[in-house]
C-alpha cells in the first residue's frame, strides 16, 4: 500500500499533487516537498516521505552538535559546516548541466548539485532548526541569506559565508562590465520565484540536450507556478510543434495571443498559428 505522505505513484499523480501544493498560500507551501514533486515526474517511484525524513535527520544531527541557545548566526554557520564540510555536499562543477543536479532527491543521494538545489538543502535543514533563512536569487548564482543579519551562504562553494560586499564581488566576477550591481539583487525571493527558477534551470538543461517531451513538461509546470509568464506559451508551442503535437501547439499559440495581443511578435505568431490550422486541415 502506498504511503499517503510519499506522493503519488506516477508522473500524472505527481503533477496533480504539485498543482495542489502551489495553489496554497506561500506560508503553507512546503518548498522541499514541492521540489520532490518536481523530481517525481522523472523518478516516478520516488518516496517523498523517506526523503523528507532524511532532511529531518540532517537537522537532528546539527541539533545534537549545537549547544543550547546558540545564536542564529552561529547555528547557521554550524549547519553550513556540517552539510558542506563534514558531509561533503558540493557543487557539481564538472557536470553542471546534468539534469540530476536539479532533482532534489538526486542531490540528497549524490551530495552534489547546482547553487539552487544546494541552497534548498540548506534552507530546508535550517527551517527545521527554527532559523529564518531565505533564498537569494542573484543574477547567475543562488545564495541563502539569514534574516536580520548581513550574512549570506554560498552552498555551491562549500557553504562559504559572505558579506554583502562579497556577494557583489561574486556577481561582478561572473558578469564583469555586463552588469550594474544593485543591492536589490540580495532581496529575498518568494517560494514561487524559487520554484520557477528551479524549473527554468531544468528547461535550459533539456533545451540543450534533453528530449523535447521533458522540455514541454518543465514548461507546463513553469506556467503553473507563474501563469503571468506569457512568453512561455510560445516556448511550449515550439516544443509541441517539434513533437508534431499540432493541436496542442495551436492552443498554446492562441493562449499567447489572447494574453499578449499587443506583443511585438503578435503578427508573426498569428501567421504561424494560421499555418498550423492549414496543416491540420490537410491532415483531416
Amino acid at each position: 500500500m502506498t504511503d499517503p505522505e510519499s506522493g503519488p505513484p506516477n508522473a500524472d499523480g505527481f503533477r496533480q499533487e504539485f498543482a495542489r501544493l502551489i495553489a496554497r498560500p506561500e506560508e503553507d507551501l512546503d518548498l522541499g516537498r514541492a521540489a520532490l514533486l518536481v523530481a517525481g515526474e522523472e523518478y516516478p517511484n520516488l518516496d517523498i516521505a523517506e526523503h523528507l525524513r532524511r532532511l529531518d535527520a540532517l537537522a537532528q544531527a546539527v541539533r545534537q552538535q549545537a549547544p543550547q541557545e546558540l545564536p542564529p548566526a552561529e547555528l547557521a554557520h554550524l549547519t553550513a559546516r556540517y552539510l558542506f564540510q563534514e558531509l561533503g555536499f558540493q557543487g557539481n562543477a564538472a557536470d553542471y548541466y546534468n539534469p540530476d543536479n536539479s532533482y532534489f532527491n538526486r542531490v540528497l543521494d549524490t551530495h552534489t548539485g547546482i547553487p539552487i538545489t544546494l541552497s534548498l538543502l540548506f534552507l530546508e535543514v535550517t527551517r527545521r532548526l527554527g532559523l529564518h533563512c531565505r533564498g537569494v536569487a542573484m543574477p547567475g548564482h543562488f545564495l541563502v541569506g539569514l534574516d536580520n543579519a548581513e550574512i549570506y551562504f554560498d552552498p555551491f562553494n562549500r557553504g562559504a559565508a559572505l558579506t554583502a560586499a562579497d556577494c557583489r564581488r561574486l556577481a561582478e566576477g561572473l558578469f564583469g562590465h555586463r552588469m550594474t550591481w544593485s543591492d536589490a539583487y540580495l532581496a529575498p525571493c518568494t517560494k514561487y520565484e524559487f520554484l520557477f527558477r528551479l524549473l527554468n534551470n531544468l528547461k535550459v538543461v533539456y533545451e540543450r540536450s534533453g528530449p523535447p517531451e521533458k522540455t514541454a513538461a518543465v514548461i507546463q509546470r513553469m506556467i503553473m507556478v507563474n501563469p503571468q509568464a506569457t512568453p512561455l506559451h510560445k516556448d511550449l508551442a515550439e516544443t509541441q510543434y517539434h513533437l508534431q503535437q499540432y493541436r496542442a501547439a495551436l492552443r498554446s499559440l492562441e493562449t499567447y495571443l489572447r494574453e499578449s495581443p499587443h506583443a511585438p511578435d503578435a503578427p508573426q505568431v498569428k501567421n504561424w498559428a494560421q499555418s498550423i490550422r492549414i496543416t491540420l486541415n490537410r491532415l483531416n
